[in-house]
């Protein structure tokens, strides 16, 4: 008779802690990368009253023998900032506290913190592959998003889009000007004369070059001679390599800047039919009996820039945008994995710590060695299922009830059992 009374107080003491993790799944239903645990029960070692007999065994009542949390992916809900993060698939963010000890997480609530980390909610740095000039170094290390600049670029090439009025007197002049670069990112105005000739359809071009307001000519003079076909098109049998030479430019420019093409200064004029290999795509100059006017101006080479904006790809690679127009690759996330991701042990804060029983995190690129890929803009939100959660409630408290039964039953036998002897 007693072993029942234990019985129920053991379903007593079960149901309780049941009721504990079903609490606290649905106190956490809100909170960002939550996973829910669940209640394994096991029943205590019987006890044989037949001299060993397996059919003739009673039960000591129940006990809670795991609390197994439930990795399924929770519903995505979509924000504003391009440093919320969500994992669709395997896989745990990395980071690391001032301490240096790593914890993972599936809550990608992350932002631009202290010192110009990547950081979570709890400050902790966010771990992933540092990037160099744009390239993978493919060494994993605190993501830092402050003192990333987009270096400057020589223009070495330009081109131009205009039409020049086949109408034009002998003499007159059309301008076409655009901003170019030198090495240390100084902009200066390359300004190409035109000037018609007295041959139809013929024009003279020379090519300026400024630094403070003054403007240096090409050595090359004229710089070229263009001349149009009887449809207003570009002769191109009469065009060749056309490179600017400002050498004598040289001098004006800050100590160690260059102009152009390193070692040659000189600023390759990119125009239709140049059969040499450039990076621009040709613009078109045209001679129509229409007024002269500049249609588009291109060139390559920048100034220096600054962080701008970020984003961030299925990737993970983190691309910024700088002030001068430019993008670049600074850093990109790393996931982790686990062989056994149930042995993993809870910290709070939605972090998880490795154990014995998990084994050593594999770290791989988001998309690779079987981690999903970035929801950018994205937050995985608590994997708690409130309908689960309330039957399992329930049930509970049924279980509860009926342990509360038998052992106020088993009290009552007792007393009887008292009453006999009196």
């Amino acid at each position: 008779m007693a072993g029942s009374l234990w019985s129920g107080i053991s379903g007593l003491n079960a149901s309780n802690e049941q009721m504990d993790i079903i609490g606290n799944n649905i106190a956490n239903v809100n909170t960002v990368g939550f996973k829910a645990g669940s209640t394994v029960f096991g029943d205590i070692l019987s006890q044989s009253i037949t001299g060993g007999s397996g059919t003739m065994q009673i039960g000591r009542g129940v006990r809670v023998t795991a609390i197994p949390t439930l990795f399924g992916q929770g519903s995505f809900a979509s924000t504003q900032s391009a440093t919320d993060l969500a994992i669709d698939g395997e896989g745990f963010f990395i980071v690391k506290n001032s301490d240096g000890a790593t914890y993972y997480t599936r809550a990608g609530m992350f932002n631009m913190g202290e010192g110009g980390y990547l950081r979570d909610m709890n400050g902790y740095k966010v771990q992933g592959y540092l990037y160099e000039n744009g390239i993978n170094t493919n060494a994993i290390g605190d993501i830092s998003l402050s003192d990333i600049q987009s270096d400057p670029s020589a223009t070495t090439e330009f081109s131009i889009g205009a039409n020049l009025n086949s109408e034009a007197a002998e003499g007159d002049i059309f301008i076409s000007a655009q901003t170019v670069y030198d090495s240390l990112g100084g902009a200066h105005t390359l300004k190409m004369e035109f000037t018609k000739t007295a041959n139809a359809r013929e024009w003279e071009c020379h090519a300026y070059l400024e630094q403070d307001g003054v403007y240096t000519e090409s050595d090359t003079v004229p710089a070229a001679t263009i001349t149009f076909e009887i449809d207003g098109s570009l002769d191109i049998t009469a065009v060749g390599d056309i490179d600017l030479d400002f050498s004598t430019f040289q001098g004006a420019l800050p100590s160690g800047a260059e102009i152009g093409t390193g070692g040659t200064n000189s600023i390759k004029w990119v125009v239709e039919g140049d059969p040499a290999t450039t990076s621009l795509t040709p613009e078109t100059l045209t001679g129509y009996a229409s007024p002269s006017v500049n249609r588009s101006l291109v060139s390559d080479g920048w100034s220096s820039g600054e962080l701008q904006s970020l984003s961030i790809g299925s990737d993970g690679v983190i691309d910024g945008s700088f002030t001068n127009g430019q993008s670049m690759a600074i850093g990109q996330i790393a996931l982790a994995k686990f062989s056994n991701t149930l042995g993993l042990k809870k910290m709070g804060n939605s972090l998880f710590a490795v154990t014995v029983s998990s084994g050593d995190a594999l770290i791989n690129k988001p998309g690779t060695g079987g981690v999903g890929e970035i929801s950018p803009n994205s937050l995985e939100m608590s994997n708690v299922d409130l309908a689960t959660e309330f039957i399992n409630m329930i049930t509970a408290q049924k279980a509860y009830q009926a342990s509360a039964k038998v052992v106020t039953t088993t009290d009552q036998m007792m007393s009887e059992l008292m009453n006999i002897r009196r």
